[in-house]
């Protein structure tokens, strides 16, 4: 749109004014002349020419003076407009600094000012997407860090409790040996992927697994390991088919580790725990189902940390997570696309 000039809407109030100003000047001009004419011929009043003089010299002064009243006043309404508004976007403008730029200002005319007027509501809603956008990239990277501070605690406990296992077991034979300090090295491993995910430095690329059943079998096991000295573990992989899929293992052996931590911190122990696995029409689905122990007994406060990483992990994948609580029943569904 092309806009009219504010010099140009100065000038064109200065030639209205002008206009009205020399027209009230003939009018009253005009008026006060035929006032004084009739006024003389009704009373039989003769005057020389001095005093005509005189009398003209009045009138156009008188007429003048208030031409020039009317010619100000309109031409400093007019122009106030502008002024007036001038000052409200200045006013706004420290409004805006004093109030993170939340506000707008009204848009008026079509002139310089409501291209100023507009440009600074432009600047404000940008600068407003930008903090928002700032807060909201502060709020995921909190987010993520709480995730995976919480995710490292699970391979950390593990690698303290087979460590504490191996120092005080006697007779530890040789198998038994190397298979805790393979599970120790997977454990440190997997914490220094999260390690590096926290800190930036992430660059491990999603792979295609073969053999998914094979895969589900070893995080069900490790799963398992984790909770069978408190809880008893049932696991069922009846339908869970050989399958092929692209991951990375480290977001399923999160997955896990999470679903075993919450079982840790809110699951009954007196009851069975059960996990099932299936794959159907080309879907993985992973189902854990545990009774809540008794909420009077336990004061431990749920943050959903975990259950947030899952969420957060399954999301990224285009997968779809359930959770359902039904009285003392609590039961998470797991649903991610595999490859034909």
């Amino acid at each position: 749109m092309i806009r009219k000039k504010l010099l140009k809407e100065i000038l064109e109030i200065l030639l209205a004014s002008t206009a009205i100003f020399l027209f009230s000047f003939y009018a009253l001009y005009i008026t006060s002349v035929s006032i004084l004419e009739a006024y003389l011929s009704n009373g039989d009043i003769a005057l020389n020419t001095v005093q005509q003089n005189i009398f003209m010299v009045w009138i156009k002064s008188i007429c003048l003076s208030a031409s020039v009243f009317i010619f100000l006043s309109i031409f400093l309404f007019l122009f106030g407009q502008k002024i007036s508004y001038l000052s409200y976007i200045i006013k706004s403008v420290e409004y805006l600094k004093q109030n993170n730029m939340d506000f707008t200002i009204k848009v008026e005319g079509n002139n310089e000012l409501t291209q100023l007027a507009e440009s600074i509501n432009y600047l404000a809603l940008s600068q407003r997407e930008l903090f928002k956008q700032e807060e909201n990239l502060k709020k995921e990277r909190e987010e993520m860090i709480r995730s995976l501070s919480h995710d490292i605690r699970t391979p950390l406990t593990s690698i303290l409790s087979y460590s504490d296992y191996i120092k005080n077991k006697e007779n530890l034979t040789n198998e038994e040996f190397k298979s805790y300090i393979n599970i120790i090295q997977t454990k440190a491993e997997q914490i220094k992927i999260l390690t590096d995910k926290l800190l930036g430095k992430e660059n491990k690329s999603l792979e295609t697994i073969e053999n998914g059943k094979l895969l589900m079998e070893q995080l069900a096991y490790e799963w398992e390991e984790i909770l069978e000295e408190k809880f008893n573990c049932k696991i069922d992989l009846t339908n869970c088919t050989i399958f092929k899929c692209t991951f990375k293992i480290e977001d399923l052996r999160r997955i896990f580790d999470n679903i075993a931590s919450n079982i840790e911190k809110y699951a009954d122990s007196t009851k069975n725990v059960a996990l099932i696995i299936s794959h159907k029409d080309q879907k993985l689905i992973i189902i854990q189902q545990n009774y809540i122990k008794d909420i009077n007994k336990s004061k431990i406060e749920s943050h959903k940390i975990g259950l947030n990483s899952i969420a957060t992990i399954v999301n990224s994948y285009g997968g779809n997570i359930e959770i359902i609580k039904n009285n003392d029943i609590f039961k998470i569904k797991i649903v991610l696309d595999t490859i034909n």
